[in-house]
């Protein structure tokens, strides 16, 4: 409401049934919150009750086993890596108390990652009028995840072959360390493990360390001695890890839940504090390290300062096991594997996995014609600093040579031929065999993309146009009216783009649910950039959908008319032929294109 605390407006009642006693009142322009009143009464209303939701007393009250006496995490517990399930799957059901679909939202997401084979993707679902909401979410192993609900962002644990029964609000209230929170967020029906450990995680751990605030508490400014206060830091946060881990037996070793759950919280608080030390580590290295410089259009190196990893890497040492010798810490979420592939200990290794060396004073990779040699000064300089090959480096040697299998622009003979001797490098050097079976199998797909990629022929051609280049009419108008009466939504895309192919990829499970709807995928390529590739490239990933090629001039056209100036680029139009929306991605919200097909 204005200071004045008037605002005048237009009520419109619409004629309800009789029974209806509460009615939503939302302007028209519900992102401006400020101004919109919600839950106006007809009649005297008591507030909504909260509902009975699961709480502490019912945890520690529960009759779950404990699976025997607990005294910590045991990383050689996990050896195996057996908590990996590729085929796994998590489920969410919930409830929004006091949802109504005037408020705006009516999907929610939860984003997962295959850490190991660097698979990421956003899961969305839609919500019920009544507020409900459900979803299968493949799920490769145990995991904290996020669920965005409107501005509710929360972390949340999932477990396949779980189900997590969510009851929350839309009304929001400011937490200190958080921001904007739900009023409430809770779970239903049985405080099992996977329940135990979202609420010990947050209400219990997060608490008692300050898990939450740990990076501005523990960030350190640009100034002329970040280097020595980084140090300190570190040696700081490790001595908090110190004293959680002395902490968690005594703490929840007598929980009345499993071993397993145990260990997945002691996995949260290990987790944050290690990442923690991760953000502070590439903050230095963004803020002081070296880099390349673009000077007057020249590229120079400059040196900067760098840290010395067996300074900062020495308190670590003390927990060697649970923090580098642990695989079970991959389940604390996407960080701390994106961390580690990039930071100064381990990004040498993710290198050397690929064959590639430093080219001179820069810091620029290039392919090594002796990537034997890489391997073993690379495990050299592990040995130096006391990490040796322990189970990060090997998790990002494998993720590094998967992820570059899955980028791999023209998969053919002669990539495969390095690529061998790469994986083979590999093999010989991880311990863990779990991680050779994940890259083995992620091999085996590429060996096969190879010989798909050299010896088929372009393939039948039926579902593809070649538009020519005529400079009258609109060029727009000619791509889409073959298709009138169909929602369409137009994918801009190169064969040199990998953002474009993953996204390509990632969408043929939504294009194959939708098969049976008034709707069409248009492929949209230049076909100047090599439509051969594209074609093999096409057929070889069984991308569904209207391939449309279209030459140089228009496809300038297409980006004036349009705007846009880099790919990929999605365009939504009704059936009617009009643009609802440019910019957009199907498979990171498909809420527009659920609209238009009802229309």
């Amino acid at each position: 409401m204005p200071e004045s605390g008037q605002h005048e407006g237009v009520l419109i009642f619409e004629k309800v049934p009789s029974d209806i006693r509460i009615v939503d009142m939302v302007e028209s322009d519900p992102a401006d919150a400020g101004n919109c009143t919600y839950g106006i009464t007809l009649d005297q209303q008591e507030n909504p009750v909260r509902p009975d939701i699961i709480s502490l007393t019912d945890i520690l009250q529960s009759s779950e086993s404990t699976d025997g006496q607990w005294n910590g995490l045991d990383p050689k517990r996990y050896s195996d890596i057996s908590f990996y399930d590729k085929e796994g799957c998590a489920h969410i059901r919930g409830r929004i108390n006091d949802y109504s679909p005037r408020c705006g939202v009516k999907t929610f997401s939860v984003r997962t990652k295959d850490d190991f084979t660097a698979e990421e993707k956003i899961n969305v679902g839609d919500i019920n009028p009544d507020g409900t909401f459900e979803l299968d979410i493949p799920l490769a192993y145990p995991q904290f995840d996020y669920l965005i609900i409107g501005d509710t962002h929360k972390e949340i644990f999932l477990m396949p072959g779980n189900t997590l029964n969510i009851s929350t609000c839309m009304a929001q209230r400011i937490d200190p360390d958080k921001g904007f929170v739900p009023e409430y967020f809770g779970y239903e029906g049985k405080a099992d493990d996977a329940v135990a450990v979202n609420m010990l995680s947050d209400s219990l751990l997060s608490k008692r360390y300050n898990l939450h605030s740990l990076y501005s508490r523990y960030k350190v400014e640009n100034t002329d001695s970040m280097k020595a206060e980084t140090y300190k830091r570190s040696e700081r946060l490790a001595e908090l890890l110190d004293s959680v881990i002395t902490d968690l037996p005594g703490l929840i070793g007598d929980l009345p839940v499993s071993g397993f759950a145990k260990d997945m919280l002691s996995i949260y608080a290990i987790g944050s504090i290690c990442g923690a030390i991760e953000d502070i580590q590439l903050d230095f290295t963004l803020a002081k390290g070296p880099r390349n410089e673009i000077v007057d259009g020249t590229l120079s190196f400059k040196e900067g300062e760098r840290l010395d990893d067996n300074i900062f890497i020495r308190p670590w040492l003390r927990h060697k096991d649970l923090i580098y010798n642990n695989p079970l810490l991959i389940c604390n979420g996407w960080i701390l594997p994106n961390r580690w592939t990039f930071n100064p200990q381990f990004h040498p290794t993710a290198m050397a996995a690929e064959g590639k060396a430093p080219a001179g004073e820069t810091t620029v990779y290039v392919p090594s014609d002796n990537p034997t040699y890489l391997y073993e000064t690379d495990l050299n300089r592990l040995d130096s600093i006391g990490l040796g090959n322990c189970f990060v480096a090997q998790l990002v040697r494998t993720m590094s040579l998967i992820d570059n299998m899955h980028t791999t622009d023209e998969p053919s003979a002669a990539t495969l031929k390095r690529n061998n001797l790469l994986v083979a490098n590999a093999i010989r050097h991880n311990e863990y065999d779990a991680l050779n079976e994940i890259l083995m199998k992620e091999h085996n797909g590429f060996v096969k993309d190879v010989l798909i990629f050299e010896n088929r022929l372009d393939g039948d051609d039926s579902s593809s146009r070649v538009i020519p280049d005529t400079p009258e009419g609109d060029i727009l108008s000619r791509i889409i009216e073959p298709y009138k009466g169909n929602v369409l939504f137009l994918d801009f895309w190169g064969i040199g783009c990998g953002p474009c192919r993953a996204a390509m990829i990632k969408q043929k499970s939504i294009l194959k649910n939708m098969a049976d709807q008034p709707f069409k995928t248009l492929y949209i390529a230049n076909a100047d950039d090599g439509m051969e590739a594209c074609r093999k490239w096409l057929s070889k990933e069984d991308i569904k959908g209207e391939h449309i090629f279209v030459s140089r001039d228009d496809w300038q056209r297409l980006s004036g008319l349009l705007n846009f100036s880099a790919i990929p680029f999605g365009v939504l139009i009704d059936k009617e032929g009009n643009i609802i929306k440019t910019h957009y991605s199907i498979h990171e919200d498909d809420t527009l294109l659920r609209k238009a097909l009802k229309q």
